[in-house]
């Protein structure tokens, strides 16, 4: 199986963009979360939609919340005890290089279901498309810096984004690292948060405790 995105085609020596945005992913990602969050908050969608299908669509959203929730939790279990010391190819890394951000995405989309906002859902991959494929280059440039051929080969079968299931393999046991599984459990539990939070969002725009400045399509 061969896989687009191997260190041979451009990992292994990260570009000046990709080094900057590593660099400075948190304060972009805050802002990026800090304008959607506000768009939340003071808009509301151009659709009107039957009660059913705003059911269905929670019902969706919230299936993704848990899913990146516990996703980037099982993540954690495998790599928390391992970062940096060894390539982690069991559990969710046996299916695809990047798990934490797919989980991660899999949450950013269960959100924007909620806001039944198109425009929501065009900055939020343009915002991920802008910022994540430059991130993750230079994340893998350091780990083939760290790993050389053991990291290669991973990547040679190994997809970036999109898992492949059938690769799926795992381990009996494997070192745990209680402090950022911890923390892991707290940043995850935010997408479940988020869900309650938006749904207080949508109660306060219906009865006019916070008023919708404009509708978004």
């Amino acid at each position: 199986m061969t896989n687009s995105g191997s260190p041979s085609s451009g990992t292994n020596q990260a570009s000046a963009l990709s080094v900057m945005l590593e660099k400075y992913r948190l304060p972009l990602s805050k802002l990026f979360v800090g304008l959607i969050l506000v768009l939340m908050i003071f808009t509301a969608s151009r659709w009107h939609i039957s009660p059913t299908t705003e059911w269905l669509l929670d019902s969706i959203a919230l299936l993704l919340l848990l899913t990146a929730c516990l996703g980037r939790v099982w993540c954690i279990m495998y790599i928390g005890g391992q970062k940096n010391t060894s390539v982690v190819t069991a559990g969710p890394y046996s299916m695809v290089r990047n798990p934490l951000y797919v989980f991660s995405f899999i949450g950013a989309l269960g959100l924007v279901l909620m806001t039944h906002s198109i425009v929501i859902a065009a900055l939020l991959l343009i915002f991920y498309i802008g910022i994540y494929p430059f991130v993750v280059a230079k994340e893998e440039a350091n780990l083939q810096g760290l790993f050389g051929a053991d990291y290669e080969n991973y990547c040679a079968v190994t997809p970036r984004f999109v898992p492949s299931f059938k690769l799926y393999s795992t381990e009996s046991k494997v070192p745990a690292d209680i402090r950022r599984m911890e923390m892991s459990l707290f940043d995850s539990g935010c997408f479940v948060l988020a869900f309650i939070a938006l749904t207080g969002i949508r109660l306060a725009h219906e009865s006019g405790v916070i008023p919708v400045l404009f509708r978004l399509p």
